[in-house]
């Protein structure tokens, strides 16, 4: 008998299975402030608690796709600035050069926003395995400001656990978290719409 091929081959086409997750998270600010992001708060974001204090990252690799900040006027319409400094690009790879963002709010109707990406050919515009305290960018903005994170992540499915690298208090065993953008160095930066630790 005849075999037909439907679809050009008669075996199965190979397949990637680990969940590569493109995703967005909104931060708020709580104070006004410079903070330094790491490879680490990056891979502390999504995590599952062990106990009620430790708590396993759940990705295995990530890249930055694009952060985006709006700061709101000061209340007597003295201006504000927001600022990305992509510093990490020269310290993380030898590819690609630092690059700073920013925008000032103007009257009362014109909020500080930005929307910035990784430098081209920087290591941190590429796919990072391993957390580490290695910088990737720095982010200036004011109290209230809302600053949204793109990124993709691979999930962990490789069997090992690798806790976060900050401390974990009250959390629900079992459950999964968003941390503060900012958790290994405060709390400064949370996430909106999400339960966090």
């Amino acid at each position: 008998m005849k075999q037909i091929s439907r679809g050009g081959s008669v075996h199965p086409q190979p397949f990637q299975p680990s969940f590569v997750l493109k995703k967005k998270i909104r931060f708020k600010a709580v104070a006004a402030a410079t903070t330094t992001l790491t490879f680490n708060d990056l891979y502390d974001l999504w995590c599952v608690a062990a106990t009620t204090t430790s708590a396993y990252r759940m990705a295995s690799a990530i890249r930055v796709r694009k952060i985006e900040i709006w700061g709101p006027m000061a209340s007597d319409l003295v201006p504000v600035t927001v600022v990305v400094d992509w510093t990490g690009s020269t310290t993380s790879g030898s590819f690609g050069k630092s690059n700073r963002v920013s925008d000032t709010s103007m009257g009362s109707a014109e909020p500080a926003h930005l929307v910035t990406r990784p430098p081209p050919g920087s290591q941190i515009a590429q796919w990072l395995t391993g957390g580490s305290t290695t910088t990737i960018c720095s982010l200036t903005y004011p109290l209230g400001s809302v600053i949204d994170l793109s990124y993709e992540l691979v999930a962990r499915d490789d069997g090992t656990a690798q806790s976060v690298a900050s401390a974990v208090a009250g959390a629900t065993v079992g459950a999964n978290y968003i941390r503060a953008l900012d958790s290994t160095s405060g709390t400064n930066l949370v996430p909106v719409s999400y339960s966090t630790i």
